[in-house]
């Protein structure tokens, strides 16, 4: 059961601003077997060699630049408050498949490291997916949506998800789309997140008794999306969703939108609109969307992760849902990692993930008992817990209400 709840934690003393003296984010590698062994030293303090791997170089940078951000901000925090240092010895996969499958085989078989966060990307999770549970060694994914990539007849299963999932936002937007039986029709990335975020929501519509109207795939960095946007209005499409990887390609749709004069009723997407959306895109072309997201970025301990990231790096969070979502994950492993006392005794550490009795988003939000052996995700897909975001001129989020409240009234 999920239990959202926010009382004080006197006893975490988090602080404001945090070095980088505890960790090392090498290129190829960082920290020695003696310096990270998984066990508690003289001074009680253990050493955890995390494999950490995501695209530092290349167009999607800034989804391994938001676990880069966590580190640098927390760091100091888990280690004071559970007693764990991450010794980070990362890995550029530069958002390819083939690269993820060698930086994972190189984490595992060669650094021998105690878990591994990432890939950041679904495409790149789903790849290396059945290596990962094979091969024992808890894995921390702390941004894929793609529900496909735990498989959970396999068990004990060794994949924790702390992002929602394309199931879980499809069960949320679909009563949106849907609404008054309008015509829906879909825009999605040419990957992994792109074609899960499709079968997943026409999952849910075969459920429902509803059909996509309009399938409409973009692929990355595409120039234009006219002939895109001319096939969602010769057909009559009044709702849009956009499961697009990129902000930027987003913003392709939307200036093609905005070119045509196309204005659906109601257009939604997801939080990756705030990787890279702003820069390229003009408020006029952001006025009517909106997203949902189990996060409240704008109070509370989520936003207080964001705020932190923010002055302890000096850069605004680089991904902000998947900033959150790399705290919770960080605070479930090291929470495990010190129930254990060896983080080298996997399946004991495995096991404490799964039954982690707390979850801990900054100082004053908590999510309770979140895993089974059949459900290693973080969120639920209950409407009250999920907020709708707008935006303002200046790009910034409006809370527009919960989820359930918009399904009620409108938004």
């Amino acid at each position: 059961m999920k239990i959202w709840s926010s009382p004080s934690r006197s006893a975490l003393k988090l602080a404001a601003l945090a070095t980088t003296a505890s960790l090392v984010l090498a290129a190829c590698g960082g920290g020695s077997d003696d310096e990270a062994s998984g066990k508690a030293d003289a001074d009680g303090i253990i050493t955890v060699k995390l494999g950490v791997v995501g695209p530092k170089t290349g167009p999607a940078s800034l989804y391994y630049e938001y676990m880069a951000q966590d580190f640098e901000a927390f760091a100091d925090d888990f280690e004071e408050e559970y007693g764990v240092r991450f010794d980070v010895v990362s890995e550029d996969d530069q958002a390819s498949p083939e690269e993820t499958a060698r930086a994972v085989s190189k984490l595992i078989n060669e650094e021998g490291v105690h878990a591994i966060l990432g890939p950041p990307l679904s495409g790149n999770a789903l790849q290396v997916a059945d290596t990962v549970q094979r091969s024992g060694v808890p894995w921390l994914l702390a941004g894929p949506n793609a529900d496909e990539i735990i498989n959970y007849e396999t068990q004990p299963n060794w994949a924790f998800q702390t992002n929602f999932t394309n199931q879980q936002i499809m069960s949320i937007l679909g009563e949106r789309l849907w609404a008054e039986d309008a015509k829906v029709g879909i825009v999605f990335s040419g990957d992994g997140f792109g074609q899960s975020n499709l079968d997943q929501l026409k999952l849910w519509a075969e459920a429902n008794g509803h059909e996509l109207a309009v399938e409409e795939t973009i692929q990355p960095g595409a120039a234009d999306a006219n002939a895109i946007v001319k096939r969602l209005e010769d057909a009559g499409v009044e709702s849009v969703f956009m499961g697009i990887t990129q902000g930027a390609d987003t913003a392709t749709v939307t200036r093609s939108m905005e070119q045509a004069g196309y204005a659906p009723a109601t257009v939604m997407t997801t939080g990756t609109i705030l990787t890279n959306y702003k820069d390229v895109a003009e408020p006029s072309q952001w006025e009517n969307i909106q997203i949902v997201d189990p996060r409240n970025f704008l109070d509370g301990g989520d936003k207080w992760v964001l705020d932190q990231v923010q002055e302890a790096t000096g850069d605004a969070p680089a991904i902000p849902t998947n900033n959150i979502s790399t705290y919770a994950m960080l605070d479930i492993y090291a929470q495990a990692v010190k129930e254990v006392g060896d983080a080298s005794d996997k399946e004991a550490v495995r096991q404490a993930m799964e039954d982690i009795q707390t979850v801990h988003i900054g100082p004053d939000l908590t999510i309770d008992a979140p895993f089974s052996a059949d459900d290693h995700k973080l969120y639920t897909d209950d409407p009250a817990t999920w907020f709708t975001y707008g935006f303002d001129e200046d790009f910034n989020l409006v809370n527009l209400g919960t989820a359930a409240e918009c399904l009620e009234s409108g938004c």
